[in-house]
């Protein structure tokens, strides 16, 4: 699955799942408290597999899709990596994307979350963990 496609129903859990997504909040919630500079926020209803940084209105923001979200073959870990590596886009720095100047580019964005982000927000050896575990994850999702 190619991200930005739509996740198929059964690969998604239920929007009925306030456990799942309860976990899922705080991850995101523990990334607006470490980052309050960006705004973060779910779309739980859209079946969408991405995560995306932009900025609107003068403001860094991180968009998570509950295709993602709420996608079976993601644990905790694939859902820290994916919001580590969207918030290195706006803060892990040069070099640039090739389309969207004022972001990080895709291996800078990886680096940055592997290094810094996941670190900063979990301590050194969950970050570790997430670095390793999550970004296979999210790669399995996006790359099946």
């Amino acid at each position: 699955m190619i991200l930005g496609s739509v996740t198929p129903k059964r690969n998604l859990r239920s929007l009925l799942d306030f456990r799942h997504r309860a976990r899922i909040e705080r991850i995101v919630g523990r990334f607006a408290v470490r980052f309050p500079e960006i705004g973060f926020d779910i779309l739980w209803t859209s079946p969408t597999c991405n995560a995306q940084a932009f900025v609107l209105d003068g403001r860094k923001q991180i968009r998570l899709y509950g295709g993602l979200a709420r996608h079976r073959r993601l644990s905790v870990a694939g859902i820290a990596w994916v919001m580590a590596h969207e918030t290195g886009h706006h803060l892990g720095g040069a070099p640039a994307h090739p389309h969207y100047f004022w972001l990080s580019s895709e291996e800078r964005a990886d680096e940055w979350a592997a290094t810094s982000g996941l670190r900063t927000v979990f301590g050194r050896s969950l970050g570790r963990r997430y670095a390793t575990v999550g970004r296979r994850e999210a790669m399995k999702v996006a790359h099946p």
